[in-house]
């Protein structure tokens, strides 16, 4: 397939699971100009087999003549070809793909796309916790449960790992332009405001049809908050924290993650 090399550049979402990605990508989904399907899994596997072919494969790359450019130009072809016949299908000119887990490979993204936008959806972790201690995903590989779905201090480290790997994009100061954080919280409380920004990082124009994202019927392919995009903004699930987590459980997140929450503002100290 030829792919279209005159639209903008894709778009990349991403954050620690059941911290609202999924109502991000509806709503980016509700503007006329992006297409951003369910979520298509694969980004993050093949950025990782990108940064292989960059490391332990190269030597045996470079005995076929392959150069470093020849490889990122195979990679983000592959990636613009996987998302060029849903994007013609929606009729819109640009391409958004959310996976969550995209958020630990920003940096492999970055350099396979330089001008591409990079979107980190982040949410209070323990209200993070709480949402994936109730998720029954298990391992395509194994068949076993994730270990951040039944264990809450294994669930506090997996947040503060997304979170802390996503924000490696602000040590670069080359690379923060393409970079951008977007709270939860701020998306359920104040929507026009926190939506104009995002579309302005996006070079994208503002149009308020994108907050009507629950009218619009589309493929939720089984996403895990499919009937909760499907109903309007909420703000109940804001600090459930408070009621879900018992005393050992706060206990637990603090160990793995409290000095992000401080960092992040979403705790003074460890005294809550």
């Amino acid at each position: 397939m030829q792919v279209n090399t005159q639209t903008k550049p894709p778009i990349f979402l991403g954050g620690a699971g059941r911290s609202g990605t999924t109502l991000l990508r509806v709503i980016l989904d509700s503007h006329p100009n992006i297409a951003c399907g369910p979520e298509l899994k694969v980004i993050p596997a093949l950025a990782k087999m990108w940064y292989q072919f960059h490391t332990s494969f190269f030597q045996t790359l470079q005995s076929y003549h392959l150069t470093r450019r020849e490889i990122n130009h195979l990679f983000a072809n592959m990636m613009l070809t996987l998302f060029e016949k849903y994007r013609c299908s929606q009729g819109k000119p640009r391409i958004a793909e959310k996976s969550p887990n995209n958020v630990f490979f920003f940096q492999h993204l970055h350099n396979l796309f330089p001008d591409s936008p990079l979107i980190h959806v982040i949410r209070d972790g323990r209200d993070v916790v709480c949402s994936l201690l109730t998720m029954d995903w298990v391992n395509a590989v194994s068949g076993e449960p994730f270990d951040y779905t039944q264990d809450v201090g294994k669930a506090a480290k997996y947040w503060s790992d997304a979170v802390r790997a996503g924000r490696q994009m602000l040590e670069e100061e080359s690379k923060r332009d393409r970079y951008t954080e977007i709270r939860y919280e701020d998306i359920v409380i104040n929507p026009e405001e926190t939506l104009k920004k995002l579309f302005t990082f996006l070079v994208e124009p503002w149009d308020p049809i994108v907050l009507k994202y629950h009218e619009q019927k589309r493929d939720l392919a089984g996403e895990s908050s499919a009937s909760k995009v499907s109903l309007p903004l909420y703000s109940s699930a804001l600090g459930r924290w408070q009621r879900d987590l018992k005393s050992k459980d706060k206990d637990a997140v603090k160990a793995a993650a409290g000095d992000l929450l401080i960092e992040l503002g979403y705790a003074n100290d460890n005294n809550w």
